[in-house]
């Protein structure tokens, strides 16, 4: 019960792993659309291919930094409030 009381008082975000499902759908429709440009003899399926990924993983590296960053300001505020406390 304790942590679904942290994520309904926003003390747990639960947006890092709804983002971690969104990546992998990201890749999955880049697979698929380059299979689609493969199986339509396109040219451009292997460009698709590549930088469709590092797009999309790119993309969502930028907002993972937040979530991040705030995971690390927060371990950064309690080791001063316990370097504090002695």
């Amino acid at each position: 019960m304790g942590a679904l009381a942290d994520i309904l008082r926003f003390r747990t975000m639960i947006a890092p792993y709804v983002l971690e499902i969104l990546f992998w759908s990201g890749i999955a429709g880049t697979l698929y659309g380059s299979y689609w440009l493969f199986s339509h003899d396109h040219w451009a399926w292997w460009i698709a291919l590549v930088f469709g990924t590092l797009v999309t993983r790119l993309i969502f590296e930028f907002v993972l930094l937040a979530f991040r960053s705030y995971d690390r300001l927060v371990e950064v505020r309690d080791a001063l409030r316990s370097d504090a406390g002695r």
